[in-house]
C-alpha cells in the first residue's frame, strides 16, 4: 500500500479513478477482491481503510493458525513423553 500510494504521488494529474482501479488490479488477496467488486470503495481513503482492516483480519487469522499448530506440536510432545 505504501509503495503504490507514494508511485501514484508521484504521477502529476492521476485522476482518482485510475488510482483506485489500478490498486484494486494490483491486490492479490482472493476474498478481499470479491468484497470490492460487491461493494466498490468509493475513494482512496476508503479502499486504505478497507485495505487496513483485511490486513489486520489476515494477521489474526495468522496468528490464531500459529498458535493452533503450537499446541499440536506441544500435544504430541507430552503424549510422546507419556507414551516412554
Amino acid at each position: 500500500m505504501e509503495r503504490f500510494g507514494k508511485l501514484a504521488l508521484s504521477i502529476d494529474n492521476l485522476s482518482p479513478e485510475v488510482t483506485l482501479h489500478q490498486m484494486i488490479n494490483a491486490l492479490r488477496s482472493e476474498p478481499f477482491i470479491d468484497s470490492l467488486c460487491e461493494r466498490p470503495a468509493t475513494s482512496m481513503v476508503e479502499l486504505r481503510q478497507r485495505v487496513a482492516k483485511h490486513m489486520q483480519m489476515e494477521e489474526l487469522k495468522d496468528f490464531k493458525s500459529n498458535i493452533k499448530a503450537e499446541d499440536n506440536i506441544s500435544t504430541k510432545k507430552h503424549e510422546k513423553v507419556g507414551a516412554s
